[in-house]
C-alpha cells in the first residue's frame, strides 16, 4: 500500500523505497526525507526538559512520552507546555506523525491555554497602545470572553478546513486529526504578545503550521492542504464577488427604471 510523503506529497511505495536509518522508516526517492510507514512505531521523542515528579500514591503509571505527543505524555506542566510548543513551531510535521490519546480534551485544553494567552495580549496591547477601538470597558469583556472566543474558532476552523479536504480528497483520517491541528496550532498565537508585526507573523506561521500538520496528520500533500485552505477563502470572495454584482445590478436596473419613467412623464 502506498504512502504520501508530508514533505513534499509525493506518492512512496515502501516495497520499493529505499530504507531509512531508523526502523520503520523509508526515504522518499523525491526529496530523500525520512517518513514513517504506517503502523510503525514512531521514533523517541526529546528528552523532558525537568526530571519527571512522582506521582501520587495509587496513581496508575503514563505511558512513556515518547509514545504521545509531548503534551498528552508524562513530566511536568510547564515541561510539556513548552515542549509542546517548540515541536508544533519549528516541527509541526514530526509532532503531528506521533500517536495521541483518544478524544479532544489533551487538545483543546492546549487551545484553550495558547488561545487565551494570544488573546489576551491582542487586547492588553491594543489598550496599552492606545488604540481608539480598545476601549477599557471592551479590552475587559475581550478577556472574559476569550476562551469562548478561542473555542469557537478552533472548531469552526476544524469542521470548514475539514470539508474542503474531503472535497479534495485529503481528509484519509477523521475529524479528530484536523481537531488537534487547529488546536494545537494555537500555540502561534504567543506571537500576539509582539506589538504591530504579532498578528501577521501569527497568521503566516499558523498556515505553515496548518499545512504541515494537517499533510502528517492526513497522510496527504502540502499542496492538496494549501488549496484546502485557499478553498474557502475563494468561496468567501467568489460569494462577495456575486452580492455586490447582483446589489450593483439591482441599483443600475432601478436608476434606468426611475429615468425612463421621468422620460415618458415629459412626453
Amino acid at each position: 500500500m502506498g504512502v504520501f510523503c508530508p514533505f513534499c506529497g509525493s506518492g512512496v511505495d515502501p516495497a520499493q523505497a529505499q530504507p531509512g536509518e531508523l526502523p520503520g522508516t523509508v526515504r522518499c526517492p523525491t526529496c530523500r526525507q525520512e517518513i514513517d510507514l504506517p503502523g510503525a512505531a514512531p521514533p523517541p521523542g526529546p528528552a523532558p526538559l525537568v526530571p519527571h515528579l512522582p506521582g501520587f500514591p495509587g496513581q496508575e503509571p503514563e505511558t512513556p512520552s515518547g509514545s504521545y505527543a509531548a503534551w498528552e505524555g508524562e513530566g511536568g506542566f510547564f515541561s510539556r507546555l513548552l515542549r509542546t510548543i517548540g515541536l508544533v513551531l519549528f516541527h509541526p510535521v514530526r509532532f503531528f506523525s506521533a500517536p495521541a490519546r483518544p478524544g479532544y480534551a489533551w487538545a483543546l485544553s492546549f487551545a484553550l491555554i495558547l488561545g487565551t494567552l494570544g488573546q489576551a495580549c491582542n487586547v492588553l496591547w491594543g489598550h496599552g497602545l492606545g488604540q481608539q477601538y480598545v476601549t477599557l470597558r471592551s479590552a475587559v469583556l475581550g478577556l472574559v470572553f476569550a476562551p469562548l472566543m478561542v473555542l469557537i474558532s478552533v472548531f469552526f476552523t476544524t469542521w470548514v478546513l475539514h470539508f474542503s479536504l474531503w472535497i479534495l480528497r485529503g481528509a484519509h483520517n477523521g475529524v479528530r486529526a484536523t481537531f488537534r491541528v487547529m488546536a494545537y496550532g494555537q500555540a502561534t498565537s504567543l506571537l500576539l504578545a509582539l506589538p504591530y508585526l504579532g498578528i501577521f507573523l501569527a497568521a503566516v506561521w499558523g498556515m505553515v503550521v496548518a499545512i504541515g500538520g494537517l499533510a502528517a496528520a492526513h497522510g496527504t500533500g502540502r499542496w492538496r492542504v494549501f488549496w484546502a485552505l485557499v478553498l474557502p477563502l475563494a468561496l468567501l470572495l467568489g460569494l462577495i464577488a456575486t452580492i455586490t454584482l447582483v446589489m450593483f445590478a439591482v441599483g443600475l436596473g432601478s436608476f434606468f427604471l426611475e429615468r425612463m419613467q421621468d422620460f415618458r412623464g415629459t412626453i
